[in-house]
């Protein structure tokens, strides 16, 4: 897997486990992961479709969902990376 030689750095990625009364998201403890992070702006559609400027890019070896957070940052959008032949070999989440 060529994806896994480029992850040199960690993240603490923290699950969206649902909301409390006040519709704010409720959160797992989080795990440590490999993760290779690159600080840059882009235009991506959030899990509405609306334009949303990302702040950063995580590459991970495991899967991500839009409302997790990475490093405290919120999941926008996530897009899988497939390899040669077909199979995911990691995930790319945007975030804010």
């Amino acid at each position: 897997m060529i994806l896994r030689n480029k992850l040199h750095q960690s993240c603490v990625h923290k699950r969206r486990l649902t909301a409390d009364f006040y519709g704010d998201p409720v959160f797992d403890e989080g795990t440590d992961t490999i993760c290779r992070r690159e600080d840059t702006q882009r235009l991506v559609l959030d899990q509405r479709g609306r334009e949303v400027m990302s702040s950063a890019r995580f590459f991970l070896a495991g899967s991500v969902e839009p409302g997790d957070t990475l490093d405290g940052r919120i999941v926008l959008s996530v897009t899988a990376l497939t390899g040669m032949f077909g199979r995911v070999e990691g995930f790319e989440a945007s975030c804010l």
